[in-house]
């Protein structure tokens, strides 16, 4: 199991000032501020570095907020999220709401350096990860060319090139949201 980075913080938000002044604030607290301008690259983050808390905007592009911590959610459960946001939702469904949350118009640094530091000691030491199956994911043909394929990475569905020929077919495609490498089977079509 992966150990947690001690006193790390990931902070996700496209607004690059912003993120400069969470990391000033968070680095006076006595945290290492790590950065991603969107939820992609928060993913891609999280492959290398095991935060003890998360703070993520809620209006980023590509993937939003809340399908960013959807998916810390169901891949990292016991990572505390603290989401930001120019207009908080009335209500989170449970399986994408965080552990706290704050406007950015009304956020107070000492409030919100206070929550860190708080999620921070109670965050588990170790992070229990889902089994990760080495195995290709199998997959069939499509009769437009194409395969779909759900990225253990990011959990998003794409498409890819689908190999031609009839025959059993292993590969690898790179999801086209995250730019992870997604090995797949396409079982034969034809009965042997």
């Amino acid at each position: 199991m992966p150990e947690v980075n001690a006193s790390c913080v990931l902070i996700v938000d496209d607004d690059a000032p912003m993120r400069i002044l969470l990391s000033a604030h968070l680095e006076r607290a006595g945290f290492h501020a790590v950065h991603a301008g969107d939820g992609v690259e928060a993913l891609e983050k999280l492959r290398d570095v095991r935060p003890e808390v998360i703070v993520s905007d809620l209006q980023i592009p590509g993937m939003s907020g809340l399908e960013f911590i959807g998916i810390v959610r169901r891949r990292f459960p016991k990572i505390p999220v603290v989401a930001l946001s120019g207009s908080i939702p009335l209500e989170f469904s449970q399986d994408i709401k965080p552990d706290c949350w704050f406007e950015k118009s009304t956020v107070g640094f000492p409030e919100l350096m206070q929550t860190v530091r708080y999620l921070a000691q109670h965050a588990p030491n170790q992070i229990d990860l889902p089994q990760v199956i080495s195995l290709p994911i199998q997959a069939r043909r499509a009769s437009d060319g194409y395969v779909f394929l759900t990225c253990p990475g990011c959990l998003r569905r794409f498409r890819a090139a689908n190999p031609s020929g009839n025959k059993a077919t292993e590969g690898n495609a790179v999801c086209t949201n995250c730019e992870a490498c997604v090995p797949f089977l396409i079982e034969s079509s034809e009965p042997e």
